[in-house]
């Protein structure tokens, strides 16, 4: 789901691709509000005819607007219970980076023979402890990201394609 760099991938391109993605995703929002309006003008105004005589309500469009709804929310639930299981992923990246940097620490006190040795002991745990968590946390953001597109690309596609439908139809 979410386009992760391997292991300890270079952060700032990371973020950057979140910021690329997440971009995206703001502009997919505002393109489906801008079909969604468009949508609900055309499905507005077919009712408002309808109401005039009450055959036109057998619509195949009427029905396409339940049915049409349910399958986008299916599939987006299904993207997210897919992207939930990747945040649990990242998190779990972010508690295990700290706890193997925690059992590096506990079993190098033992080695430590001076002074200079447990400073460089704290040296290696503090930039250990750091670039896990940096790396986790920027996989958290690389989910959030992922889960946040997933979830809506299923309405985006459905409110887009109506848009086009009906302005053909109205044409």
């Amino acid at each position: 789901m979410a386009r992760r760099k391997a292991g300890n991938g270079e952060p700032t391109e990371r973020l950057l691709a979140v910021a690329g993605d997440l971009t995206r995703t703001s502009v997919k929002t505002g393109e489906m509000g801008v079909a969604a309006a468009q949508t609900i003008g055309y499905r507005t105004a077919m009712m408002a005819a309808a109401l005039g005589n009450p055959i036109d309500f057998a619509n195949p469009e009427f029905v396409r607007m339940g049915s049409e709804k349910v399958e986008a929310m299916v599939e987006a639930t299904h993207a997210v219970a897919t992207g939930v299981g990747e945040a649990h992923q990242a998190w779990f990246a972010l508690v295990q980076g700290q706890l193997q940097t925690a059992m590096h620490l506990v079993t190098g006190l033992g080695q430590c023979r001076s002074p200079a040795d447990f400073v460089e002991l704290q040296r290696r745990a503090l930039t250990e402890s750091f670039e896990a968590g940096l790396h986790a946390a920027i996989y958290m953001v690389e989910s959030a990201a992922a889960l946040t597109h997933a979830g809506m690309t299923p309405a985006y596609r459905t409110v887009r394609a109506n848009a086009r439908r009906l302005a053909r139809v109205n044409s």
